[in-house]
């Protein structure tokens, strides 16, 4: 059993503890998930809005990215306390097949042409001008078709296309954390 007196902590075998060095060593650094600084240490403020990182190797050192000493971003610029939109590169190659179906050209679409006739057969010609064969072997002159305008139509076709843009989107780097604070033990 041990009896707390004035100048320490006597211990049944008789051994007394007379300095709270003798507990915690002097200048020993400790970290606290509370308000405020308990008695008998002083906070320090060497280092603020810093992430804790937990190591296998030789501890108290500081450091970003890896690399010890100063630099980097604190930690409230990394993990903001809203989402933050980035650009980000899109690239895409995509398959793409397109059916369309059967188009009946209209007059308006055929555009000007001549029909010549063979010798021997017989021609003649519904509208438009036109020259024509008669019956027999001599030939008058081709057949002119209705004048077209050229109009466009559509056919089928298949390939690939490729898309390549730079988009907008939300990272949400909003990390929770919890707050502590480094005392030293004086």
């Amino acid at each position: 059993m041990a009896v707390l007196t004035a100048t320490g902590v006597t211990f049944s075998d008789a051994t007394s503890l007379t300095s709270k060095y003798g507990v915690l060593p002097q200048s020993t650094v400790s970290v606290f998930f509370q308000a405020v600084v308990p008695t008998g240490w002083t906070k320090s403020t060497t280092h603020d809005d810093k992430a804790l990182r937990v190591v296998s190797g030789t501890g108290g050192g500081f450091g970003s990215g890896g690399t010890a000493g100063a630099g980097g971003i604190s930690f409230t610029s990394a993990f903001p306390a809203t989402a933050k939109p980035i650009a980000v590169p899109i690239s895409v190659t995509a398959p793409v097949t397109a059916t369309v179906g059967n188009t009946t050209l209209t007059t308006a679409q055929i555009p000007q042409h001549t029909h010549n006739s063979l010798t021997g057969s017989d021609a003649a010609a519904a509208s438009g001008s036109s020259q024509f064969r008669t019956p027999g072997n001599t030939a008058t002159g081709g057949v002119d078709s209705p004048l077209g305008t050229g109009g466009a139509h559509t056919h089928p076709w298949t390939g690939n296309v490729a898309l390549s843009t730079t988009g907008n989107t939300t990272m949400d780097l909003r990390v929770q954390y919890v707050d502590v604070i480094l005392c030293s033990f004086n």
